[in-house]
């Protein structure tokens, strides 16, 4: 059996069960869910999605860079001599590396950037420099740093900025 209560409200009385106090708060609880969820997804679309409408971006086609090595390939180009230039393009003097890189005639060598910002390079960069490296594993390198490789073996090693400049023009 129901229990049933009696409350007194103004001089008004009124019968009232268990259940339907139940129902009364679950109906309130669900309502107000609701409202906060609409609330969240027009917000969002304000702020999130301009317009409501989410524009298809443009494909963008990958490019590869021949012009980019990594330490580990250094050694192993199939050029018979070319230059790689090896300095972080984070640092304050990259502007300045890259416009001595761009003066390059190319038509002389080939010549490669090597990205010392780069995961895969930072186990290159070391406060000494190794001129006589032979392998991958022994390469020690200090920024900024122009090596000039010849049938597979290190011919010529630059640290000074004034001396890679005068060997690339």
């Amino acid at each position: 059996m129901v229990k049933k209560t009696k409350k007194v409200k103004s001089d008004i009385i009124s019968d009232t069960n268990e259940d339907t106090d139940t129902i009364r708060k679950f109906i309130i609880i669900l309502v107000g869910v609701a409202l906060v969820t609409l609330g969240l997804y027009f917000l969002s679309s304000k702020y999130l999605i301009k317009d409501g409408v989410t524009k298809e971006k443009e494909p963008v086609e990958e490019q590869i860079s021949y012009d980019t090595i990594l330490g580990g390939n250094i050694f192993n180009r199939s050029e018979g001599e070319y230059y790689v230039l090896a300095y972080d393009p984070d640092s304050l003097k990259a502007s300045y590396y890259a416009a001595i890189l761009n003066k390059f005639d190319k038509k002389d060598s080939k010549i490669y950037y090597m990205n010392l910002s780069l995961e895969a390079n930072k186990q290159y960069v070391k406060e000494e420099g190794n001129k006589s490296a032979t392998k991958p594993s022994e390469l020690a390198i200090k920024e900024p740093t122009l090596i000039k490789i010849k049938d597979g073996k290190i011919e010529k090693y630059l640290e000074n900025v004034e001396d890679i400049e005068k060997e690339l023009k």
